[in-house]
């Protein structure tokens, strides 16, 4: 049996009306440093452009962050009835605990601590029609990326007079809240199992990964693609097989043996004696083209060996919505 079916849990009672004020232009994004925080420009992108569930972590990409979700738990598709900060739903094998997941805008020159988020997060269960009858325990934990979550938890009840055990768990970052609503039967998380099910959602908060976002806050999605492109054609060049770099290269790229010879030579030898490095050093886009400059080190494990350098430069084009290799631009 669902133990939400008919719950205020999934009803949606009150609207978070959220304003996005983009306040820097993308230049001055990249360029941004804040003390002991990653500068985005650093930020590795997101192994997807859409979000959503992504080898077993879930992916806001419009906020740059990933959440590891627990094993065989439901990650619940959004539909019309979430509010409008909710970015996720997941729910426990069981399905007795429901977990939301949603991104709050905050005033970034406002404090916020502990006191802050009781009173925000109590405030807020009354809002959806809960009544709390006592606070319980407030904690504070770190993430890997030394990010700090505060969680508050609550005894309530709902307007039939059932019973809940709720964690309200939230994350400060840069002008919005992460917040994370934990909901279970008072029953049951007064159990072993119930514990069970909050410490194993704790432990995936705890690890939230950073990544570059995508939108307003980070890059367009065209630029994204034709990113993820160049970086995965230099991991290519640097597995020293032909037929994978071979993938990247449109079916109509003139002179493709002349290419491949250039490539076989550069990594001729065995495999193991010797390493391969590639990185883009150079890119201009121009609408669904772009020109793109590589550079191959080629450090041999001899110890009087020193680096040898290549470069090839390149005309890319977007077909059938797939970024490709059209053009050698070396004379």
């Amino acid at each position: 049996m669902n133990r939400f079916k008919g719950s205020p849990i999934l009803r949606t009672t009150s609207f978070r009306f959220v304003s996005i004020f983009v306040l820097t232009a993308m230049a001055a994004l990249a360029g941004c440093h804040s003390k002991g925080k990653t500068a985005l420009k650093d930020l590795p992108l997101p192994p997807t452009v859409d979000g959503g569930l992504v080898n077993g972590q879930f992916i806001q990409v419009d906020y740059g962050f990933g959440i590891p979700v627990p094993s065989k738990w439901i990650y619940l598709p959004l539909s019309a009835e979430q509010e409008v900060d909710e970015v996720a739903r997941f729910l426990d094998p069981g399905k007795e605990m429901i977990v939301r997941l949603s991104v709050q805008m905050r005033d970034p020159s406002q404090k916020f601590g502990t006191k802050v988020w009781v009173e925000q997060a109590e405030e807020d269960l009354k809002n959806h029609q809960f009544q709390t009858v006592k606070k319980e325990t407030v904690e504070e934990w770190k993430t890997n990326s030394e990010e700090s979550w505060i969680m508050a938890a609550f005894k309530m009840t709902d307007s039939r007079s059932n019973e809940w055990f709720d964690e309200e768990c939230a994350l400060s970052k840069d002008d919005y809240l992460i917040v994370a609503h934990m909901t279970l039967p008072l029953k049951t998380a007064q159990t072993d199992h119930g514990k069970k099910l909050f410490l194993a959602m704790e432990d995936s908060l705890s690890r939230i990964t950073w990544y570059m976002p995508i939108g307003v806050r980070g890059i367009s999605s065209s630029r994204y693609e034709l990113q993820h492109f160049t970086e995965q054609f230099c991991r290519a060049l640097e597995s020293k097989s032909v037929v994978q770099v071979g993938g990247y290269f449109d079916e109509m790229y003139p002179e493709k043996s002349k290419w491949n010879a250039w490539y076989q030579q550069a990594i001729a030898g065995d495999p193991k004696s010797f390493d391969l490095q590639a990185q883009l050093s150079g890119l201009v886009i121009n609408g669904d083209g772009a020109t793109a400059s590589f550079t191959l080190v080629r450090k041999d494990k001899d110890k009087d060996s020193k680096p040898v350098k290549l470069e090839r430069n390149f005309k890319l084009a977007k077909k059938d919505s797939q970024w490709k290799i059209t053009l050698s631009l070396d004379k």
